[in-house]
């Protein structure tokens, strides 16, 4: 029976908080690699100097925090920090990330786990009859289960929205916070560990944690199983050059300090061979690969190899293997299954393909188990996660509170030799993101152990591997990006899915015709790259310039079609009431305007947005007497003397349904910034450009396509 290697029996996980316990040790051991000294000298100085009246005393903090009663009331208490964190632990609360403590379910389990876990369990079987109907072509039944596991999800969230609003009986004021923490150490661990595994790449933004970081792995190391293992592979020892080139690997994204690098260098040459292969192995299968190739090498093409064969017994190996392994056999066998499901291949010899892939994954991850477990299933977690969301990253392309998106492009072009999309590439890509996942597994439920999580939810906190975009282009707005699906937990799609993200990218304000433009624009790109080809940016610019032209061209013939959308609302749906500045709006055309152009009705009503030039009282002045309608003119300084304006501002906000009847007032037409326009409708295009290292904008928007002479492109 196939046994998992990168996790430990759940009972192996233990809660180990012992933070004076874990300092006195490093500094020990630190202590005697740099003096030369026993061990044990240096451990008893250590401890002499930390008791009071030593040279280091040291000092408990005092902390202050509320505690509630057998009847629910909150007292406040001072203690120190070790004597709370201690008695959490001798009472086997629950630890969150922000040092809230909740009581053990086996003293006491909140009424809403049976909930959740309902509603989870319920959520988990909707979705895979939505990923069935989806593959089936049955678009109905996959808008009914999307609908149904939507609700699932919105069902469980909604608690959290109870947790932090006082007028329900689920009000809890840390369950917010401590979820949110909870979240954010998953996905910290989740991109730390993604860093480390895949590029080698360690948070040692100072000295201080890189030798941290060295004393802890040495001193969490089974050195026996190492070099057992390192003897059973041929895996070479990494010299002292290695080691320190492995560290400024990582150090020369924070700092550059000689003096530093020296000392650094002085304790890497204090280290033996073994103990240099802890440090530069454990945790990371780059720099395993970069001193081992030919060993990782093997290892990547025998697990990524798709068996062509007829096998003894199919059903019994599908139905036994796990879920992650399922979907990796899935990914490699996409020829297989691609746009189909593996109920409808069952008596297909593509069964049996599918069924001796995943035959092969287990007897690979079998025969290399031992290498798993010594490099990639120790009690070494990434360094330095309490500052981890200032890290600089080279595989996490992008991450939120509860995920993390990450590439693995570099061991693709370094297996193939080439970055590529065939069969042979995605194999190769879809097996690291499988190794990447199921390492983050172990590492998640130490931090789960550590919060005092119960056994049977040990694994329960996973950064499971949604989706699988074979093209995916960050932007440099937060959370904008554009990609394409090719897989989603598994089930391998007929035809790439298009995935964009973020509201500039897709703004319903935009006009439809942008839009629809810059869709093709990032589709082109999208495709072109997986078709090897390159991107001309001279014909990308010279298609944003055309379209600049013709709303130059548009606005010019008064006509609005190139302006934003907007929406007033009634008075009351504002906090300001009828002194809100979009009412205003209303209040001046009704006042100024209507009389000339048309009354239009009373507020809800869609509008037309028109940027001007009019931001300051200087060009508010200049424009007034430029206009030929002096009542108007009289109108808008009366408006503004009533007001308390001492310009009109640079934004309009004009009834849709009279300026299509009678046209954009030609007065306002006269003071439209053309530039500030072009920009607002074919923002999503710079965008766009700068995905591809164009970066052309300013605050004054001195530089758009549409200055570029045609003749030039």
């Amino acid at each position: 029976m196939f046994i998992n290697p990168f996790v430990l029996p759940s009972s192996e996980y233990n809660r180990d908080l012992n933070l004076l316990k874990h300092y006195i040790n490093d500094a020990a051991t630190y202590l005697a690699l740099m003096s030369e000294k026993t061990y044990d000298e240096c451990l008893s100085f250590i401890k002499t100097s930390l008791r009071p009246g030593g040279k280091f005393q040291f000092t408990d903090p005092v902390i202050s925090y509320l505690e509630r009663d057998e009847n629910g009331d909150r007292d406040k208490k001072e203690g120190t920090l070790l004597n709370y964190i201690n008695d959490a632990i001798k009472e086997q609360d629950l630890i969150a990330p922000t040092l809230t403590t909740y009581l053990s379910p086996k003293r006491k389990q909140s009424l809403l786990v049976d909930f959740i876990d309902g509603n989870v369990k319920a959520r988990g079987t909707a979705k895979k009859a939505m990923f069935k109907a989806k593959v089936m072509g049955d678009n109905l039944q996959f808008i009914l289960k999307k609908i149904e596991q939507t609700n699932k999800k919105l069902n469980n969230n909604s608690i959290s929205g109870a947790h932090v609003s006082a007028s329900t009986p689920l009000y809890n004021k840390t369950a917010h916070s401590t979820l949110t923490s909870n979240c954010r150490s998953t996905s910290g661990y989740g991109n730390a560990n993604n860093e480390k595994f895949l590029c080698g790449n360690r948070h040692y933004w100072s000295p201080d944690i890189v030798r941290n970081n060295i004393i802890s792995i040495i001193n969490n190391t089974n050195y026996a199983e190492l070099e057992q293992t390192m003897q059973k592979y041929g895996i070479v020892h990494p010299s002292v050059e290695d080691t320190l080139n492995c560290i400024k690997y990582s150090t020369e994204l924070y700092w550059h300090n000689k003096n530093e690098h020296k000392l650094i260098a002085v304790l890497v040459n204090k280290l033996s061979d073994i103990q240099r292969s802890a440090f530069v192995y454990t945790g990371d299968m780059f720099h395993l690969m970069k001193h081992n190739s030919n060993i990782i090498r093997t290892f990547i093409t025998r697990l990524s190899s798709r068996i062509v064969a007829v096998h003894t017994n199919p059903k019994k190996i599908v139905d036994e293997a796990s879920d992650d392994i399922k979907n990796l056999a899935s990914q490699i066998c996409s020829p297989e299954l691609k746009g189909t499901s593996v109920r409808d291949i069952a008596d297909k010899p593509e069964f049996h393909t599918y069924a001796a892939t995943i035959e092969n994954i287990q007897n690979v991850l079998d025969e290399y188990s031992d290498l798993i477990k010594t490099f990639w299933v120790t009690p070494n977690v990434p360094a330095s996660m309490a500052f981890f969301p200032d890290s600089i990253r080279r595989a996490a392309i992008t991450s939120d509170t509860d995920s993390t998106i990450f590439t693995v492009q570099d061991w693709v072009i370094w297996h193939e030799g080439k970055l590529g999309f065939d069969q042979s590439a995605d194999a190769v890509a879809a097996t690291m993101i499988f190794l990447a996942s199921q390492t983050i597994t172990h590492v998640l439920a130490i931090m789960s152990a550590n919060f005092g999580i119960e056994e049977k939810r040990l694994f329960q906190i996973a950064m499971k591997n949604e989706f699988k975009f074979p093209v995916f282009v960050p932007t440099s707005v937060a959370k904008h990006y554009f990609a394409l699906i090719s897989c989603q937990e598994g089930n391998v799609f007929s035809d790439f899915e298009k995935e964009i993200k973020g509201v500039h990218l897709k703004s319903s304000n935009v006009p439809k015709k942008i839009i629809k433009e810059a869709a093709k624009m990032m589709e082109f790109i999208m495709h072109s790259v997986m078709e090897g080809k390159m991107v001309s940016i001279n014909k990308m610019m010279k298609k944003i310039g055309d379209i600049e032209q013709e709303i130059v061209d548009s606005i010019r013939r008064g006509s609005y079609e190139y302006f934003r959308a907007g929406q007033i609302k009634s008075a009351d749906s504002y906090k300001g009431g009828d002194s809100a500045a979009a009412y205003q709006q209303y209040l001046l055309w009704k006042e100024v305007f209507a009389p000339k152009y048309g009354e239009t009705i009373a507020p809800p009503y869609m509008t037309v947005k028109v940027s001007t030039e009019l931001d300051s009282p200087a060009k508010t002045k200049e424009w007034l007497l430029s206009l030929e309608d002096k009542e108007l003119v009289k109108r808008i300084e009366d408006w503004m003397l009533k007001n308390g304006k001492k310009h009109i501002g640079s934004t309009f906000m004009l009834p849709e349904q009279c300026i299509s009847s009678k046209g954009m007032p030609e007065e306002i037409l006269a003071a439209v910034g053309i530039r500030r326009m072009i920009l607002d409708c074919t923002n999503v295009m710079y965008i766009i450009l700068e995905t591809l290292g164009i970066y052309m904008l300013n605050k004054k928007i001195t530089r758009l396509c549409v200055d570029i002479p045609r003749d030039k492109n």
